[in-house]
């Protein structure tokens, strides 16, 4: 199964997060319930090795802390291919994304090596989305930003594809299968 690790933002940070889903006709937007901060993605995984890393990613000694989300972005210089909501730098964060790339090693599941950039996905783009539609998205929610939230959990996930007609793949299902509390003070 795929997994990943990720933070779940509360209802009222995501209902904030869908207005902003408007402008680009182009876009696929995000469904509510799928808005979250990726920790860290393990990809395909046997289920011994879940439930190791489940075991490992119990393993944490963090208090919650609080995150702040602000300012929007696409990713994909050359071919756009999604529009984001950037998370305000967090040592915490940082912290934790770690923490989850360590478990991911002690159980021997090897993760993808690029720069951790934590955001929430706002929408998959299609091939060709003209970039003015793009810019114009940015302009419009450059100061975008919302109060604090606390983070008290996070969760690993298991992701499936859904099969559509004729052979294509639809969205994919995210399923909660963990939880690991954040004890203690904030940070």
């Amino acid at each position: 199964m795929r997994l990943f690790a990720a933070i779940k933002p509360p209802a009222d940070v995501t209902r904030e997060l869908m207005r902003l889903q408007k402008g680009v006709s182009e876009a696929r937007w995000s469904d509510l319930d799928k808005f979250h901060i990726t920790l860290g993605f393990f990809g395909d995984v046997t289920d011994e090795r879940a439930e190791a890393l489940d075991q490992e990613l119990a393993r944490h000694g963090q208090a919650g802390f609080d995150l702040t989300v602000s300012g929007v972005g696409h990713f994909g210089h050359h071919e756009p291919h999604a529009l984001w909501v950037g998370v305000e730098p967090s040592e915490t964060l940082r912290n934790l994304h770690q923490h989850c790339r360590r478990a991911a090693r002690r159980v021997q599941i090897d993760m993808e090596a690029r720069k951790y950039k934590p955001h929430l996905t706002l929408a998959y783009l299609r091939a060709g989305t003209p970039l003015d539609h793009i810019i114009a998205f940015e302009k419009n929610w450059a100061e975008f930003k919302l109060p604090p939230f606390l983070v008290d959990e996070f969760f690993l996930f298991s992701s499936h594809t859904t099969q559509m007609k004729r052979g294509h793949q639809g969205p994919n299902i995210y399923r909660m299968e963990a939880s690991y509390p954040l004890l203690g003070t904030r940070s």
